[in-house]
């Protein structure tokens, strides 16, 4: 089904009818194409995920698929007790789908994708914001067809490490009210702890096998840390003074936190995904 820039897709998953919006490139037709599986908050929707991080013009430019699936709860509602949202874990999906398995689900959606039109098996990538960064550390740990993922103001979620290492780039804003910065509980977020960014994005280095750094670098006022090592490579960009939003994108619903217009965290997700697909199947 078309719509605005994407299409509906359709298909049934553990007894509901669920949908996922894809857009696909001028040209794409029957090509293998990069896809981008961008994951929305709490209480998001395909739409606002399309529209906070201009993912689908940035494919237009660079040639690749992108899919905006839908979690289960009440889209457009920003209540974690009712809101749609991942089931990253405890604290953190609807807890009115509390056995959803969206580990399964989002691997149905590449699926169904490619059934659809032709994805590039090695350059499976995912890019979250909020509950959805959150969801992406988890498709890192638990999906082996991952090659790289990018997470936006969320904090990483913990298990074994996976079997091979999966290159990372995380964004948090120095001001964000619902998972902080510096760690703890935000006064707007969910009511459980996370660590300090770069303590975790240090702890999450390791647990992909890095060894080296961080070595800093800077743009303008905002702070990149990279860890590096064997096969990885982590990456954390600190945004000064930004709260809870999508660097170079849009606020996610009016009255949110203005994202900063001098750092384009869709441009930067890219280009490290560019870089990092599956070097063997």
């Amino acid at each position: 089904m078309q719509h605005g820039q994407g299409h509906y897709l359709k298909l049934e998953w553990q007894g509901e009818s669920r949908r996922v919006l894809v857009h696909d490139p001028p040209g794409a037709a029957g090509r293998f194409l990069p896809l981008v599986v961008a994951l929305h908050g709490t209480g998001g929707t395909a739409r606002i995920m399309a529209s906070l991080s201009g993912l689908s013009r940035l494919a237009d430019e660079r040639g690749f698929r992108v899919a905006y699936p839908q979690a289960l709860g009440e889209a457009g509602l920003e209540d974690p007790e009712r809101g749609s949202a991942w089931n990253v874990g405890p604290g953190l999906g609807c807890p009115l789908h509390p056995d959803t398995d969206d580990v399964a689900f989002l691997s149905a959606v590449v699926d169904r994708v490619d059934r659809h039109a032709p994805v590039d098996p090695r350059r499976l990538f995912v890019a979250g914001f909020s509950n959805g960064a959150r969801m992406a550390y988890r498709l890192a740990l638990e999906a082996p067809w991952v090659a790289a993922i990018a997470a936006v103001a969320g904090a990483p979620v913990w298990g074994p490490a996976p079997a091979r290492p999966v290159p990372t780039l995380a964004f948090h804003g120095t001001e964000d009210r619902h998972i902080p910065y510096g760690g703890g509980v935000g006064p707007q977020g969910r009511r459980v702890p996370a660590l300090a960014a770069p303590e975790a994005l240090a702890r999450w280095a390791a647990l992909m096998g890095c060894h080296e750094g961080p070595v800093r670098d800077s743009l303008e006022a905002h702070d990149l840390r990279v860890w590096t090592g064997g096969d990885c490579e982590v990456g954390l960009w600190t945004v000064a003074g930004m709260g809870h939003a999508w660097p170079g994108g849009r606020p996610y619903v009016a009255g949110a936190d203005r994202p900063v217009p001098d750092l384009s965290a869709s441009h930067l997700i890219w280009a490290f995904f560019e870089a990092h697909p599956l070097e063997a199947l």
